[in-house]
Parts: structure tokens; C-alpha cells; sequence
């Protein structure tokens, strides 16, 4: 039976981990993340509950999924959040279950309030330090062009979205080691 629960915890660590890297990494490339990432790990978080432990272990995921999904709704609904970012704490949850999704989630939202806030902070002193960037590159007579690159900065399209799946990680790992489960999966 050790065995058993050994493999079962290691396809699951293994696969949330895999599922992780990939959503960040189309996350931070695309600020999407699609359902071809999201779907095949929601069914092998399922298929290995079920067979690990049967109709309970079914409820246990379809629980942890519901209240991954629930845990961020309310940011999709006021258009703070895509629906990926959703759907992945919803994935994470299934894998976890019920108090795993409420730990990650809980932890995800601390972590993405201080991205957030540092994104924000970026964004305010960006358009400062290129300016300045510009103006101390520039020759002395090209000084007089520091306003035409300012409205250059400004017209350039900046995006407002802040890539969410960087944070799920983080909570993700954060909740792992909340509720036990990687120290056992990486001693030391």
C-alpha cells in the first residue's frame, strides 16, 4: 500500500508541476491560457483520483475543482481576471482537493496582490526611467526631442494585463508545502 501511495502522490506532484510550468510558460508569452494545457490535466487529476480512490476520490477532485473555480470567479465576473487564470486554479484544486484549492487559492491571491502591486508600480515608473534613458543617450542638441519620445512612450500600446499564472504557481507551491506534501516529496 506504501507503494501505491508513493506513486500516486508522485503522479500527482508530477503532473500539477508539469501542468504549472506549462500554463506559466503560455501565460507570460500569450497572457492566454488554453484549454489544450488545461483539459488533459484535468482528466489525469480525475483518472488518478478515481483510480486511487474510487467514487470518493472522484468527489474529493470534483470538490477541490468546484472550489478552485469558485475561489476566483468573482474576479472573472468584474473582468479583473481572464477565464484561464479560472480555470486553472480549478485544475489545481482537482488535483489537491477541497483544502488544497482553499490553500492555494487563498495563497495564489496574496501572492498576486504583491504582483500586482509591483506591476503597477512598473508601469507608473517605466515611462520616467525611459525618458531618462533616452535623454542621457541623446547627444546635448537632441535634448529638445525628450517630448517627442514622450509622446512616442505614450502612444505605444501597453498592455494592462498581468499574467496571473506566475502566482497560481507560487500559491500552488506554497499550499503544497501548507499542507504537507512536498516535504515528503522532496526531503531535504
Amino acid at each position: 500500500m506504501a507503494d501505491i501511495d508513493a506513486t500516486y502522490s508522485a503522479a500527482i506532484i508530477s503532473t500539477l508541476l508539469v501542468l504549472l510550468a506549462a500554463a506559466m510558460v503560455s501565460d507570460l508569452r500569450t497572457h492566454r491560457i488554453p484549454n489544450i494545457i488545461l483539459a488533459p490535466a484535468l482528466s489525469v487529476a480525475l483518472l488518478v483520483h478515481t483510480l486511487h480512490g474510487g467514487a470518493d476520490g472522484l468527489i474529493m477532485a470534483a470538490a477541490g475543482f468546484a472550489l478552485g473555480l469558485v475561489m476566483l470567479l468573482p474576479l472573472y465576473v468584474v473582468g479583473g481576471m481572464a477565464a484561464g487564470d479560472v480555470k486553472l486554479l480549478g485544475v489545481v484544486g482537482c488535483f489537491l482537493g477541497p483544502l488544497g484549492a482553499v490553500a492555494a487559492g487563498m495563497a495564489t491571491m496574496m501572492v498576486g496582490a504583491i504582483f500586482g502591486s509591483v506591476a503597477i508600480a512598473w508601469r507608473r515608473i517605466r515611462p520616467a526611467l525611459e525618458i531618462h534613458a533616452i535623454q542621457v543617450s541623446s547627444p546635448p542638441t537632441g535634448r529638445i526631442h525628450a517630448g517627442a519620445a514622450l509622446s512616442s512612450l505614450r502612444s505605444k500600446d501597453r498592455s494592462t494585463c498581468i499574467a496571473y499564472a506566475p502566482a497560481i504557481a507560487a500559491g500552488t507551491l506554497a499550499a503544497l508545502w501548507y499542507i504537507g506534501f512536498l516535504p515528503e516529496q522532496f526531503p531535504g
